[in-house]
C-alpha cells in the first residue's frame, strides 16, 4: 500500500469518524428538541382544552362542548378530540376516534409514540373531584417525516464532504510522495554503485530535511569509501611487517602471563584466607551445637541425681521409722502399710538404674568433650614429617578397630595390596580410614539392617597421587543434605547415636595431608573416592622407570 492511498484513507477514516459523530449529536439533538416540543404542546393544549370545557361540563351544556370540540379539531395535527363523562360516556367527540378510549392506548411521552398517533388525557376536575375527561390525538406524521428528512440530508452532506475530503486528500497525497519518489529513485542509484547523485533540498519543511540529511549522507558515504581504500593500502603495506609486530605481541603475551601468575599467586593466598574466615565464622555452629549435646546429658543427670535425693529422703524416712519400731513392736502393721505404699523394695533398683543413667550421660559428656579436644589437636597439629605409610596397613588396623555387624560383608580389593606408599601421618590416616568405613557402615544399618550389605574398597595408583575408595550399598544421602556431611556436628543418625564429627575429620585430615575427598551418592549407594599424594621416594623410582 502506497503512503498516496495511506494518507487518503487515513485522512478519511478521521472525517467519517468526525462526521459520523457530529451528525449522531446533531440528529439525536433535532429528535429530542422536537419530541420535547410535541411533549409540551400536548400537555398546554390538554390542560388549557379541560379548563375551556369545564364549565360547560360542570352546567351539562353540551352545545357548548360539542362547539370547543370542533374548534379544536381545526388544528391540522389534530386527529380527534372527546369529551367524557364521570361515568365514561361520551358527552362530545370530533375526529378518528380509537375503538376504545382508556388508558391502555395513552402514550408517556412523544418518544414511546409507536402508531404515529400521541394519545393524551387531561382531568375535569373541582375541589379535587373529577366530573370527567378530555382526550386528544395528536399526528406525529409531520414530525417523523420532517425527523426523517433531516437525516436524509444529513447524510447526503457527509458523502459529499468525504468526497471532497478524499480528493483534496489526494492531491495532498501527490504532493507529499512526489519528494519521496526523488529520494526513492536517489536511494536505488546510490545500490547500484552509482555515488554521483544529486538530489533538488530547496524548501524548508521536513521533507526538505529530509533530502538534505540523505545528500550529506551520499557525502560521507563517499568519504568513507575514500577512507576505506586508504586503510586497505595501508594494511598491506603493516602486512609486510608483521612478522616483528608478532614477535613484539608475543614478548607482550609473555609479560602479561607472568602478572597473570603473580595475580593468581594473590588470588590463591586470598582465597586461603577466605577458607580460614569461614573455618572461623562456623565456630558459632560448632558452639550451637556443642551446647545442644551437652545440655541434654547434663540435664538427665540433673533429673536422676534428684530422684536419687527424694529416693534417699525415703530411705532415711524408713530408717527413721524402722527404728521406732525396734522400740514399739506394736507399729508393725503401720511400718509394713507405710513400706507398700512408698514402694520401699523397689526404690534399690531404682536407685541404681537412676545412677546407672546419669554415670551414661556424663560419659557422653566426657566423650564430647574428649572428641572435641582431638579435633582442635588436630587442627593445631603442623603438617610436618610426614613418611611413606603403606595404604593397606592403614586400612587393616582401621579395620581391627571396628566390629561390623553379621549383615555386612567387607572386601578388599587386590589393588589395595599393590598401591605404593603415600606421604602422611600415620595414626592420622588410620582415624581417615575408620572414620570412612564407619559412616559406611552405619548408612548401611540405615537402610535396611536386616538385609545384607558390603562395603568394597578398591585403589588406583595415579602416578603422582593414590585413589582410594569405599563404596557402601546403603540407601545413599539425600540431595538436600549432601553439601552438609562436612559441618561439624551434622548427622543423620538418632540423637544420642553420633555426634557428627567423623566427616569432619575426614575433611580436615585429607586437607591437610593436601589431599582431595570426593564424595558422589545415589539410591543404590555411597562412594567416598580419597585422593593422597605418593610418597616423594617412589614418585622419583616411578617417574625414573
Amino acid at each position: 500500500m502506497s503512503l498516496r492511498l495511506k494518507t487518503i484513507l487515513g485522512v478519511a477514516l478521521i472525517e467519517a469518524i468526525l462526521l459520523a459523530i457530529l451528525l449522531t449529536l446533531t440528529l439525536n439533538y433535532l429528535e429530542t428538541t422536537n419530541y420535547q416540543g410535541l411533549n409540551q404542546r400536548a400537555s398546554s393544549t390538554t390542560q388549557l382544552f379541560a379548563s375551556t370545557v369545564k364549565n360547560a361540563v360542570l352546567s351539562f351544556d353540551l352545545a357548548t362542548v360539542d362547539s370547543f370540540t370542533q374548534e379544536l379539531l381545526h388544528n391540522s395535527d389534530i386527529m380527534y378530540v372527546a369529551v367524557l363523562g364521570d361515568n365514561g360516556s361520551i358527552l362530545s367527540s370530533a375526529g378518528d376516534l380509537p375503538d376504545s378510549l382508556t388508558t391502555d392506548i395513552l402514550e408517556m411521552n412523544a418518544q414511546s409514540v409507536t402508531d404515529g398517533l400521541y394519545d393524551v388525557r387531561a382531568s375535569i376536575s373541582e375541589s379535587n373531584i373529577e366530573f370527567g375527561s378530555v382526550w386528544i390525538g395528536f399526528d406525529m406524521t409531520g414530525l417523523l417525516g420532517q425527523i426523517q428528512d433531516a437525516k436524509n440530508w444529513s447524510m447526503l452532506i457527509v458523502l459529499g464532504e468525504m468526497l471532497l475530503v478524499a480528493l483534496f486528500s489526494y492531491l495532498l497525497g501527490n504532493y507529499l510522495t512526489q519528494r519521496l519518489s526523488e529520494l526513492k529513485n536517489a536511494a536505488d542509484t546510490i545500490a547500484s554503485g552509482e555515488r554521483d547523485v544529486r538530489i533538488s533540498t530547496h524548501g524548508k519543511d521536513e521533507l526538505a530535511s529530509v533530502a538534505a540529511a540523505f545528500s550529506n549522507m551520499i557525502t560521507a558515504l563517499r568519504e568513507s569509501e575514500n577512507k576505506t581504500a586508504t586503510y586497505q593500502k595501508r594494511l598491506e603495506e603493516a602486512n609486510q611487517t608483521l612478522e616483528s609486530k608478532v614477535a613484539r605481541r608475543t614478548a607482550d603475551l609473555v609479560r602479561s602471563n607472568d602478572q597473570l601468575r603473580e595475580i593468581n599467586h594473590q588470588l590463591k593466598q586470598t582465597q586461603e584466607k577466605l577458607v580460614e574466615s569461614e573455618k572461623m565464622a562456623s565456630i558459632g555452629t560448632m558452639a550451637a551445637g556443642v551446647a545442644h549435646e551437652i545440655n541434654n546429658p547434663i540435664g538427665a543427670v540433673k533429673s536422676n541425681l534428684k530422684i536419687c535425693q527424694e529416693y534417699l529422703g525415703t530411705y532415711q524416712k524408713w530408717t527413721e521409722i524402722a527404728e521406732q519400731v525396734v522400740h514399739q513392736s506394736e507399729q508393725l502393721e503401720t511400718l509394713t502399710h507405710w513400706k507398700n505404699r512408698h514402694y520401699v523394695d523397689d526404690l534399690y533398683d531404682d536407685f541404681n538404674d537412676s545412677l546407672a543413667d546419669a554415670n551414661d550421660c556424663v560419659q557422653r559428656v566426657v566423650n564430647i568433650v574428649s572428641a572435641l579436644q582431638q579435633y582442635s589437636s588436630y587442627n593445631q597439629q603442623t603438617r610436618q614429617h610426614f613418611q611413606g605409610v603403606e595404604i593397606f596397613t592403614v586400612i587393616d588396623e582401621a579395620l581391627n578397630t571396628l566390629s561390623p555387624p553379621t549383615n555386612i560383608k567387607i572386601s578388599i580389593a587386590a589393588s589395595v595390596y599393590q598401591l605404593p606408599r603415600v606421604m602422611g601421618r600415620y595414626d592420622e590416616l588410620v582415624m581417615l580410614f575408620k572414620e570412612v568405613i564407619k559412616n559406611a557402615q552405619q548408612a548401611c544399618d540405615r537402610g535396611t539392617p536386616d538385609v545384607a550389605h558390603s562395603i568394597d574398597i578398591e585403589g588406583e595408583d595415579n602416578g603422582e597421587s593414590c585413589t582410594i575408595t569405599v563404596k557402601d550399598s546403603g540407601p545413599g544421602l539425600p540431595h538436600d543434605q549432601s553439601h552438609r556431611v562436612y559441618d561439624p556436628f551434622f548427622t543423620t543418625l538418632p540423637v544420642g547415636q553420633g555426634m557428627g564429627l567423623g566427616l569432619t575429620y575426614v575433611y580436615d585430615i585429607v586437607r591437610h595431608h593436601q589431599g582431595d575427598i570426593q564424595l558422589t551418592s545415589s539410591v543404590h549407594g555411597t562412594t567416598a573416592a580419597i585422593t593422597l599424594l605418593r610418597h616423594k621416594s617412589d614418585a622419583i623410582a616411578n617417574h625414573a622407570s
